[in-house]
């Protein structure tokens, strides 16, 4: 139960529950079809509802480089 006294601890989310894709899903289909993140997104529909998910998928898009 959360008494308030410490925030929840922060986890990034892992894919777009909108679009029901997983971020690696995305990646794998940046590097097999040379597209551009947006491009994934535009197709997929990943980040395009709620966009909630965009700033976690950037940043796994930036580690994975």
């Amino acid at each position: 139960m959360f008494d308030g006294s410490s925030a929840p601890e922060y986890r990034p989310m892992t894919r777009c529950e909108c679009a029901e894709i997983s971020f690696d899903e995305v990646l794998r289909r940046m590097q097999e079809k040379g597209l551009t993140l947006e491009q994934v997104c535009e197709r997929t529909g990943c980040g395009r509802t709620c966009s909630a998910c965009m700033s976690d998928l950037r940043a796994h898009a930036r580690r994975a480089r």
